[in-house]
């Protein structure tokens, strides 16, 4: 069997779709990994809401005190320091996710402080992960996501960078402080190093002003300038945004790229957990006949599906090239509403089939 979610197929009035829903893990003995993991999801809720009575930072600090109480009962215990299959840390999960609470929280105990320099299987450390702060750079690592084809996956994820914004992305810099006072070797060049090779679309502009600038706000300044100038741009007309990437730009990289970092390995669909998962919405009405295949290989962060490659495996009927982009904007929106667990890669099939 491939990599890829093969479900069962069910068929419906004007479409078999290929989807499938998954439970949430349960909320008793989480390790601090799954502690992380649902974090990003639970933010996300409450921003989503307007007067919920709860703020991401309520929802950060149970989290810190549940690896609180962890370290308490049980110091050096093996899942605080516990490797994934990429080689991350629970550390370098709280540090990407902008988790400064559970950051600080993480580095009471001894053991966590004892492998703070210790990269994952890329060469990325805790340091490096933080500095990259992916929470507000998106717009620096993919370009192509400002784009009106694109624009369905951003507002999930503007919700948390304006959220962080507020703040002048404090978490970020406390991050790394904290990691600092640790121990963490601050190593720039090779941060920059790395950012280029999990970013190869970067900009040849923000190439060049990482060569002398800082390499945190070098990104954070570039990717908060280019997402107000879209924003701007949206606002004056929507038409003079770029209507797709750039032909060929791939949002995920290629195994067989050698030049890039590696690309971690693929979840089967039915192993990612995720608290929702819409499907794409048809209208009532669709003038065209025909069946299509797509297959989507996302990836996720902090409860959102932040960029995807979404190719055509098979098509029928007229009028091919339209009917490939609008199944595609279809499933770029059901992505959108998803709400997964950690940062995982996964590759799913959707088939339509209009009668």
């Amino acid at each position: 069997m491939t990599p890829s979610s093969r479900l069962n197929r069910a068929s419906v009035l004007l479409a078999v779709l290929l989807l499938c829903v998954q439970p949430a893990h349960a909320d008793s003995q989480r390790t601090p990994r799954q502690v992380i993991d649902k974090l990003g999801v639970q933010i996300r809720q409450v921003l989503a809401v307007r007067d919920s009575g709860r703020t991401p930072e309520d929802v950060e600090r149970a989290a810190a005190e549940q690896i609180t109480a962890l370290i308490r009962s049980a110091e050096g215990h093996l899942s605080l320091t516990e490797r994934d299959v990429h080689g991350r840390t629970p550390l370098m999960l709280a540090a990407s996710g902008g988790y400064a609470l559970v950051v600080d929280a993480l580095l009471a105990d001894p053991s966590v402080k004892l492998a703070i320099n210790v990269p994952d299987k890329r060469g990325e450390t805790a340091w490096m992960v933080a500095s990259f702060a992916p929470s507000l750079t998106l717009a620096a690592c993919q370009p192509g996501a400002l784009t009106r084809e694109r624009y369905a996956l951003l507002p999930p994820y503007l919700l948390r960078m304006g959220h962080l914004l507020k703040t002048k992305g404090a978490a970020i810099g406390a991050i790394i402080r904290s990691l600092e006072a640790a121990g963490a070797e601050a190593v720039p060049d090779a941060g920059k190093r790395a950012w280029l090779a999990r970013c190869p679309n970067t900009s040849p502009e923000l190439r060049q002003a990482l060569v002398e600038g800082a390499l945190m706000q070098t990104l954070v300044g570039h990717a908060v300038a280019q997402q107000g100038e879209f924003n701007r741009t949206a606002l004056k007309s929507v038409k003079s945004i770029p209507a797709k990437p750039p032909q060929g730009m791939r949002f995920i990289a290629d195994d067989g790229d050698s030049s890039l970092a590696p690309l971690p390995p693929l979840l089967q669909f039915h192993e990612l957990h995720c608290a929702k998962l819409p499907k794409p919405k048809l209208p009532n009405t669709i003038y065209w006949s025909g069946d299509v295949l797509l297959k989507a290989v996302a990836a996720t962060r902090a409860g959102v599906v932040e960029v995807a490659d979404i190719d055509v495996l098979s098509i029928s009927g007229r009028k091919r090239d339209e009917v490939a982009d609008y199944f595609r904007s279809l499933v770029l929106q059901a992505l959108a509403g998803y709400e997964c667990d950690g940062e995982h890669l996964f590759e799913q099939e959707f088939q339509f089939k209009i009668r």
